[in-house]
């Protein structure tokens, strides 16, 4: 014999939890993105000072 009153608990409990993981999963991905567009600034910024040295970032002006 089913327990009806487990199987509403169970069923709040799982909609709380997908909701819950799903704002975990959009903040992981926005956080994951803004990693990578870091990243690749990071690394462009060291290629274009390694291929343009003239190019470097002012700095004291004699």
């Amino acid at each position: 014999m089913k327990n009806p009153w487990m199987s509403a608990w169970l069923s709040a409990a799982n909609s709380t939890t997908g909701a819950a993981r799903g704002q975990m999963m959009s903040e992981m991905s926005k956080t994951q993105t803004q990693m990578m567009q870091e990243w690749q600034k990071a690394w462009m910024d060291a290629w274009m000072g390694m291929m343009m040295p003239w190019a470097k970032a002012p700095g004291k002006k004699r």
